[in-house]
């Protein structure tokens, strides 16, 4: 998803609804900022797991209240950063 921002008279950023959704964030979740020169990139920080329960010696997390496909997310973070070092 990409989306155009604008910068309110106070300088604040607002996400649109749908991106917040995308990510499963609510209001006063926090996110990172990583700025360079001509780019920022704005992710969610992780969440502190408060719930987990261990079965067969396995962690199992609480669910977050969204459906994700953990191995794609790697993979996808995983092609997104070879791209970042050798662009095509």
């Amino acid at each position: 998803m990409n989306a155009t921002l604008s910068l309110d008279e106070a300088g604040r950023l607002v996400l649109p609804s749908t991106a917040l959704r995308v990510l499963g964030m609510k209001p006063g979740d926090q996110v990172r900022a990583d700025v360079s020169p001509n780019r920022i990139d704005i992710c969610p920080e992780a969440r502190v797991v408060s719930q987990g329960v261990t079965e067969n010696g396995v962690l199992v997390i609480a669910r977050q209240g969204f459906r994700m496909d953990a191995a794609a997310a790697v993979r996808a973070d995983r092609d997104e950063l070879a791209d970042r070092a050798f662009p095509r």
